[in-house]
């Protein structure tokens, strides 16, 4: 730690330098509040620290990112940057990778229209019924991307502001608004009967969040089909290094910025 913070008052003391806990530092400050951000480790990041070797830098977790090149992205953290002024720099790529199945290798495409094509190759009628799927998906989506996220809170006032600002994208949402707490799984049991496309939509949503289809919000699965068609699937020069680079130089160039306390 660097000079003597103890004795300062702070607005709000954010625990942990990772991604979110600098999203929300830097704005915090942005927006005039005095906030301090307290990590553990000797840098920043949390699990998005990179470490290099022989002159070769390697991510030590998120390595995938959608819109970080496209100043019309949805991605939260596009917006983020936007909001405090800093930009990093991608490059757009596409399929996004291969998923490894036992029987098959598949290219996974952020373009709808390739992403079904590779699946008809393999099962034509899990083709169809992933398309049905993916339209009530796209339907929830055309609502929720006219509402910024950023703009979102907890309690009911809210709902009020929402409709007020956002009424196109609140009235787009409220055919799919039944469906905004539901799984993906309880959404995909309507339309999807093929076994190898259910397996297919375990691994995206498990590599989205850690669970299966059953355990996943259908608004994440809504955001990463919408995003990754209507976007740019892309990869920071710099790795993930290069995102917590510019969250701390926005967050220390906030008028409320108290500096990062090491322990």
């Amino acid at each position: 730690m660097t000079g003597d913070k103890t004795r300062q008052t702070y607005d709000a003391i954010v625990i942990g330098s990772g991604i979110g806990g600098l999203c929300a530092a830097a704005m915090l400050a942005r927006y005039g509040k005095r906030v301090v951000v307290c990590e553990s480790h000797s840098v920043a990041g949390g699990a998005a620290h990179e470490f290099v070797r022989d002159g070769f830098r390697f991510d030590s977790g998120p390595s995938f990112y959608c819109g970080l090149s496209d100043r019309t992205s949805l991605n939260p953290l596009r917006q983020v940057l936007d909001a405090i002024g800093e930009t990093v720099e991608a490059i757009a790529y596409d399929p996004l990778g291969h998923y490894h199945f036992p029987d098959r290798s598949v290219p996974i495409y952020g373009n709808a229209e390739r992403y079904r094509a590779e699946l008809a190759k393999i099962t034509p009628s899990g083709a169809t019924e992933f398309a049905e799927f993916e339209r009530a998906m796209l339907r929830m989506y055309a609502g929720l991307k006219d509402v910024p996220s950023i703009a979102l809170r907890s309690d009911w006032q809210a709902i009020p502001l929402l409709f007020s600002r956002y009424a196109i994208g609140m009235l787009k949402l409220l055919p799919s608004i039944a469906d905004v707490d539901k799984s993906v799984g309880r959404i995909a049991d309507r339309y999807i009967r093929d076994p190898w496309v259910r397996r297919l939509l375990d691994i995206e949503c498990f590599l989205l969040s850690g669970l299966k289809a059953h355990g996943t919000i259908a608004p994440e699965v809504a955001f990463m089909l919408g995003e990754r068609d209507r976007s740019v699937i892309d990869y920071p020069i710099g790795g993930s290094g290069a995102i917590v680079d510019a969250l701390v130089r926005g967050l220390e160039n906030g008028v409320g910025c108290c500096g990062c306390d090491r322990r």
